[in-house]
């Protein structure tokens, strides 16, 4: 039997949607005749040693490597070892190195562990890239990183075990004068929940017939902001703040919206194309989304999913609202299903990673 090993460096407690992404792949792998493991290393002092230990005692014809940014310079030599004892290194990057710049640079670290962490992934670029067989990115890189490594990179969209999310049972019903949006996120900049409440402060006048409430579930750096923002724009009867929310509790406010909401402001990661899991969560549940920006999984037949403009103003979502055509929301649940499971199940994903 082939063996697959993923071998990762973060911190799990932190990173459950990494934990069940990694999960997911190797069940998936699994069940086409893989013999999997993980090891995790946590990112303490020492890190990169163990690292390179565990490529070099790695027992498999296979090793997913989930990136480590900007300390993968360290390990070429134990790259090339693998690669010389007849191993497939596949590169898991999640987020494009050229994000990460910006990232690293808007970080709470110390301003000398910044210019250290720059100056290592800038300095160093491609070049740990061109010692592995395959690269998987989710998002477009930039044009320095992808110096030498074109032919090996791989856009994937990020996959999801679809059987886990239940499909909604129920849709809320349209009446023309209501239009309920639920967002589930770890609230962040780039989420753009500011633009969509700007937006719905516009839409919400008392001449206009549809109003617009929203459910916001999850929280992060940005939460408090968000309350701010809408108890300021006099929104407090329109927007409700639920927390964070999961199972049962989560999937039933699933059932009383029309649309959901995904990241509205990629452009603030510098980003035109991602891969945002939530997507996936949202069509495996069967709801239809607005989002912006690209996504390699999702093509013009993919209806479901309302691409707004990727850009500051919020012209288009105020004017998105007020045309609101329900057509646009006209899918029954099992038909969105359908899709994430042709396009984004882990089993999917795994053939595309491996063939």
């Amino acid at each position: 039997m082939r063996k697959l090993i993923y071998i990762s460096s973060f911190y799990p407690e932190k990173s459950p949607g990494v934990v069940n992404k990694i999960q997911g792949t190797l069940e998936a792998a699994s069940r086409i005749g893989y013999s999997t493991s993980w090891i995790n290393i946590v990112p303490e002092p020492g890190f990169l040693c163990k690292l390179s230990q565990a490529l070099d005692q790695a027992q498999a014809e296979v090793i997913l490597f989930r990136s480590i940014c900007q300390y993968n310079f360290y390990l070429i030599p134990a790259f090339i070892r693998a690669k010389k004892r007849g191993i497939k290194l596949v590169m898991d990057v999640p987020t494009p190195n050229g994000t990460a710049i910006k990232e690293l640079a808007k970080s709470s670290s110390s301003l000398i562990r910044k210019i250290k962490d720059l100056a290592y992934l800038i300095v160093s670029g491609p070049i740990p890239y061109w010692f592995v067989s395959r690269i998987l990115q989710y998002a477009n890189e930039s044009s320095w990183f992808l110096l030498g490594n074109r032919s090996r990179t791989q856009l994937l969209g990020n996959g999801i075990e679809v059987n886990s999310i239940p499909i909604r049972n129920s849709v809320p019903k349209w009446t023309g004068d209501r239009l309920d949006l639920v967002c589930v996120a770890s609230l962040n900049y780039w989420h753009g929940i500011d633009r969509l409440i700007d937006a719905m402060a516009q839409v919400n006048s008392k001449e206009s017939k549809l109003k617009i409430f929203l459910k916001v579930i999850g929280e992060g750096a940005v939460f408090c902001q968000l309350k701010e923002r809408v108890k300021k724009l006099g929104l407090d009867s329109y927007v409700n703040f639920l927390g964070f929310l999961k199972g049962e509790e989560l999937y039933t406010h699933y059932e009383t919206a029309h649309l959901a909401v995904g990241s509205l402001a990629l452009y603030r990661k510098n980003l035109s194309t991602a891969s945002e899991l939530k997507s996936r969560e949202y069509c495996a549940a069967g709801l239809p989304f607005i989002v912006v920006g690209n996504d390699p999984d999702f093509g013009k037949e993919a209806k479901f999913r309302i691409q707004l403009a990727n850009h500051e103003p919020i012209d288009d979502l105020v004017k998105f609202f007020q045309n609101f055509n329900p057509d646009l929301i006209d899918f029954s649940p099992v038909e969105i299903r359908k899709y994430a499971e042709k396009h984004l199940d882990f089993s999917v994903k795994v053939r595309q990673i491996l063939d």
